[in-house]
Formats: structure tokens, sequence, C-alpha cells
């Protein structure tokens, strides 16, 4: 097995924050991680002069490469350092498209100017930003076997996969003196030397590819130490003051994509505070659900948003009295105002969007992949495509005389209005009534919209492992209620409540109070969301059962990190609980991420069977405190230390979990009489 980071930055681009290189650090890395080959990757650039001092200067072999912007997205070049001018020719045309932030390579020009790909090792940001999308990769095919991650997860992830490329782990680090902790993210290969072809040929399989020289992917490297962790379920023993947080903490500070569940941090302490917190911990999960249930009654309002009945009736009030005095003052007529046009009226502008959208409706159910055959086993394709057909055709008609129209319009106004200019007869005022008849309507609907959404009704019901989340719909009894939601108290808002009943003047008053209270958000102050958490007999959560809800929402909630750490929850939950629930769902999160669990507890230390141990010890050597943590497999007779200490598997369980042999054989004792 050799082990290798093809992922290290020795010199300032653009894109870099400053730093200076420091080969005293690259060699010390390389000995500290007991690295055999390495690869220097610059970004958009390539410095020959440095390579070669780099190359002659560290005990491992090292290949040239090159990190490229390639179509938005970023790729590892390298090259097996035999034409180091031709490389350096490459490079410098790299550096050349991408001499501004933001600047990438398309994907025509990546092929000319490196030509035959089959040279070179490819390897581009897989599941790590950002990322190359699949039509590129295609087009790199067959010569992109591997792709870069950014976690243990993700590595574990592809392995997993049968679709996804080999996986490789790298420092992405830049080398310079303020390096501290070296990094920890390596890949093994299984090739016996650190040749070009071999490190390529290994790249195509799987097989040949391991977080961990001695356990392949069952363990990888978290400090530098040489410390391991699972990349399943761990747990962490020790006495109370030995390390355990402390572990957690450099794993967290070491890894800050992971999700830490503190000790006590779900636990409810004031009994208002926590209904703030817990009210507000509802709203903010399932916000979503709210969006989407109001998504409707929001259009509605957008579309009334900027209706005003009151200039309505204004425009038709001029109208009307216009008109009466064109008919009164018939000796003020002359030949200008007697001309048809004089007084005609303009066309109606007509909206086409319903049209537009029947159009999009035919396209989806034409172009649809998923659900195809459904769709073709009771509407025929041929006729879907003549209905598209005929849509366009008739929508390609309607915009026409549309245009027409519009152009009509325009001329008949300009014209009528030079002959106002030169008429002494009185002016008639335009209004288009259908458009005002029409705004009548709409309001009208929209009151009876908004009053049948605030009917009380429960749209939602969610069962969240022996918890249901319910979503009660209804109307704001109160100013305090609105003003929960805008989260301060307004005068402005008290005002507008006083015509809450009356949708049209309430939407009129939040348009008036400004500020915070944006339009988008209008729908939410006409309807009041509440949401509950019921326990399992169907009553409101008690807050040692909100805690519960807390604790397994958090721990289900991990699943978009890279790693989950959790500070003892038996300090806060009793053991049927973390038994029954909290165990079985850290065993189903140990399948996809990294879990550590820092416990006292027998129910969650070993009943919940971990992939792998630690145990953290404070002792005293030669006057000064000295800090470990020994690891091992659960079956492993001893735990040992990353500078090959031990210490007996079952000590460490029984200290720590039993409170000793001795409580635990009098424990027994009681047990068994108890029994008898």
């Amino acid at each position: 097995m050799i082990k290798i980071d093809f992922h290290i930055h020795t010199k300032k681009s653009i894109l870099d924050a400053e730093f200076d290189f420091s080969l005293a650090k690259l060699n010390e890395y390389i000995a500290s991680a007991n690295l055999n080959c390495i690869a220097i990757t610059n970004h958009n650039l390539f410095d020959r002069e440095q390579f070669i001092m780099i190359r002659d200067s560290v005990s491992v072999p090292v290949f040239p490469g090159i990190e490229v912007d390639l179509c938005k997205a970023q790729i590892l070049v390298f090259s097996d350092g035999q034409d180091l001018d031709g490389f350096e020719s490459q490079c410098s045309q790299i550096s050349s498209i991408c001499a501004e932030v933001g600047a990438s390579v398309s994907i025509e020009d990546f092929k000319e100017i490196f030509g035959d790909l089959g040279k070179y090792i490819l390897i581009p940001h897989y599941d790590k930003k950002p990322a190359i999308d699949e039509a590129t990769l295609a087009q790199l095919a067959p010569h992109v076997t591997s792709g870069e991650v950014s976690s243990a997860k993700k590595f574990m992830y592809c392995m997993n996969s049968a679709e996804r490329l080999v996986p490789v782990y790298f420092s992405d680090c830049r080398i310079r003196d303020e390096l501290d902790p070296l990094p920890t993210r390596q890949t093994y290969l299984d090739c016996s030397e650190p040749t070009f072809s071999a490190i390529k040929e290994c790249l195509r399989d799987k097989t040949k590819v391991a977080l961990s020289k001695a356990d392949g992917n069952r363990l990888f490297q978290v400090f530098e130490n040489g410390q391991q962790l699972s990349t399943g379920l761990n747990v962490v023993l020790g006495e109370r003051s030995s390390g355990k947080s402390y572990t957690l903490e450099a794993l967290k500070k070491r890894f800050p994509a992971a999700h830490h569940i503190r000790q006590f941090a779900l636990v409810a302490r004031d009994p208002d505070e926590d209904e703030k917190k817990f009210n507000s911990y509802l709203t903010r999960k399932q916000g979503l659900f709210s969006k989407e249930y109001l998504t409707a009654l929001q259009q509605v309002i957008e579309d009334v948003l900027e209706i005003d009945l009151e200039e309505d009736e204004r425009q038709v009030d001029g109208y009307l009295s216009s008109l009466m005095s064109f008919a009164r003052e018939r000796e003020r007529h002359d030949s200008f105002s007697k001309a048809r046009i004089y007084s005609e009226d303009p066309f109606p502008d007509r909206n086409l969007k319903g049209l537009q959208d029947l159009i999009a409706s035919t396209k989806n159910l034409i172009s649809n992949v998923e659900f195809k055959e459904t769709i073709t086993k009771h509407l025929a394709r041929d006729a879907l495509i003549a209905l598209y057909v005929d849509l366009m055709q008739q929508y390609a008609r309607q915009e026409e005389l549309r245009l027409k129209r519009v152009w009509v319009n325009d001329l008949v106004q300009n014209i009528k209005s030079k002959l106002q200019l030169r008429s002494a007869a009185p002016r008639i005022s335009d209004v288009d009534l259908y458009d005002v008849a029409l705004n009548k309507k709409k309001i009208a609907r929209f009151e009876e919209i908004s009053k049948l959404a605030r009917l009380p009704k429960t749209p939602l019901r969610k069962s969240m492992r022996g918890f249901s989340v319910v979503a009660e719909v209804g109307p704001y009894n109160g100013t305090q209620e609105m003003w929960n939601v805008l989260r301060r108290r307004s005068a402005s808002f008290a005002n507008a409540f006083k015509v809450y009943d009356e949708p049209y003047k309430f939407l009129k008053e939040l348009k008036a109070i400004g500020g915070d209270v944006k339009p988008p958000d209008f729908s939410k102050y006409f309807v009041k969301i509440d949401y509950r958490i019921l326990n399992k007999d169907g009553f409101d959560a008690s807050g040692g059962e909100r805690s519960e809800f807390f604790l397994l929402d958090e721990i289900e909630g991990a699943s978009e990190h890279e790693m989950l750490l959790i500070d003892e929850p038996e300090s806060s939950f009793d053991n049927s609980f973390l038994k029954d629930d909290v165990n079985a769902l850290i065993k189903e999160m140990a399948k996809k991420m990294p879990v550590v669990v820092v416990t006292h507890n027998n129910t969650v230390g070993m009943t919940i069977k971990p992939d792998y141990m630690l145990f953290t010890q404070k002792a005293i050597e030669d006057g000064e405190i000295v800090w470990r943590t020994y690891s091992g497999y659960p079956t492993s007779k001893k735990l040992t230390s990353p500078d090959g200490a031990e210490v007996d598997t079952l000590g460490v369980v029984l200290g720590s979990l039993e409170a000793g042999s001795e409580a635990y054989e009098e424990r027994r004792q009681s047990y068994e009489n108890l029994k008898d």
C-alpha cells in the first residue's frame, strides 16, 4: 500500500488568500503523514522552476499537476513529469484563459490544449464544490475514472454505489509555516510502488483505493497523531474530566461541517423560554410546508395587489362626467370633435397567460420521461403533438392580433390627442370599463378565497418516530398573534387588524405598513398556521417529551452534514427512550456517515453495538499530565493509543459503563437474588 496526496498548493493564485510557500513545512507534512507520493496542483498555473526545486528537495516522488477551472467546475490534471517543457506550455495557455476571477476553460479548449488525454491522470471535483457536472464528465470519458470528494462520508457513498466514480480524498492544503494542524486527508492505493502508471491503474479500481492502510474503508485518520475513527459508529468512553468532550470539540474543529449535539443543549429549563423556543423551532422547521400551503393564496394576493377600486371608481366617475359634458355642450362641437375617432374607445388588452400555461402543460406531457408510459396509456402521443401545434398556432394568431391592437391603440390615442388639442369641445376621459369590471370581480373573488383560506382545518399530520407533527390553520384572533409573526409590536399592525375581516381593506393596510411587512410575505398575515407536537397517545408533548423530539429531530437532521457528534445523551434522557428510539436512529445514521457518541451509560455504550471504541484517559507521568486516547474494535482484547500504549478493553468497559468490576458483580448478584 502507498499513501498519496495529489492536491497540494505551493503558489498563490488570484483565487487564493495570501500565503508564502514553506519547503520545511512540506517536508514536515510528508514525514508526519508518512506519504509515499505527492503532486503539486496550483490553481490555473504551473511554476516549473518551483516544481523542480520541490522535486529535488523532498524524499518522495513528486508529480507535476495543475488545478484547472473547467466549465465553472474544477479538475486536477497530472503529468508523468517526462516532458516538463510541454506541460509548462500547456499550463501557460490555461493561465492565459483564466487570468481573471470567474474565468473558465471550455471543454473544447481543454481538449485542444492537452491533446491526448490518455497521457494524463484526470481527477475532477466530484462530491466536492465546485463539482463537475455529468455532461462535462461524459465528454471526458473514458479518461476520468476517479473523482475527488470532500469527506469520509462522501468517500463511502461513492464506494457503495456502483454508478459512482472511484473516490479519492486529498488535503487541498496551502503549504505554509502557519499550516497547523497538519492535514489528515489522504488516500491509500494498493500498489507496490508510486509510479505514474501504477497509480493511474489503481484509480480505475475501487478495490485498490482505501482510507486506511490496515483496515481498508472501515477506519479513517482524524488527527495528525494517527488517531482513527470508524466510518460507521464510534463510542467514546472515559472517566469524568478525562478528555471526552475535548475530543468532540477537537473533531468539530477538524471537521467544521460536522453536526455537534452538545450535552444538555436540548433539555427544557425555563417553561416560558422553552415554549418560545419550541414554537420558533416548529415554525422554522415546518416553514417549507407553510410556504407551499400559502402559495396559492399568495398568487391571488399578488394578482390583486395593484388593484385600486377607489381609483377605478374615480376614473368611471370622470368618464361619465366628461361624457355628459360632451353631450350637453353641443354648441362647442366642431369638425374636430365630430370626427368618430375623437371619442373612439381603445381595444381592450387581453392577457394570454392562460393560453401560455396550457401550452406549457401540453409540452410537459409530451416531454415527460418519468411517467411516459402512464401518459401514453391515456393520451396518444400524436394527439398531444397535434394539440401542441394547434395551441402554438392559436397563440401566434392571438399574439399577432394583440400586437396589432396595441399598435392601433397607440395610433388612435396619438390622433385623438391632436384632435382634442385643436377642438373647443369637452374631452372624454379614457377608461377601460372591461378592466374596471374585471377588477371588481377579482376583488370579490379574492375576498371569498381569503375567507375560505382562514376556515379552521388540519392540513398536515406527519408522523416522526412516535410523535406527530400537526399543522392547524385558522384565522388570527388578535393583534398579539400577528405581532408574533412579525416578531415585534407595531401600532400600524394594530390598525390593520381592525379590518382583518375585510380582506381587501386589510391588504391595503398591509401595503401601507411597509418596512418588514413585504408583499411576498403578505399571505402569512392572512392565515395563521400553528404547529403542535403530539405524543404517541395523541396529546400535546410535555416538556420532557419535547426534548426527546428535539433530540430525535437533531439526529435525523444531521443527514446533510459530514459527521454526527453526540455528547452524553444519557445526561438528559431516560434509558427506555435511549434504548428504543435513540439507539435505533443512531445506528441508522451510522450507515450514512461517521457518528461519534460520548457516553457513560451501558444502554448507549455497548448495547448500541458500536463499530469502534475510543477511551480517553488523563494520567500523571514524570510529574506531568498526559492525555491519551486508546482505540480499537469492541472485539479487541486491547485498546491502543497512537504512541503504542495499551489498556484492557474489558477493564475500560467495566470501569466506564459499570462503575468497575466490583459494582458490576454486586449489581449482578442483586439481580440474581431478585430473579430467584
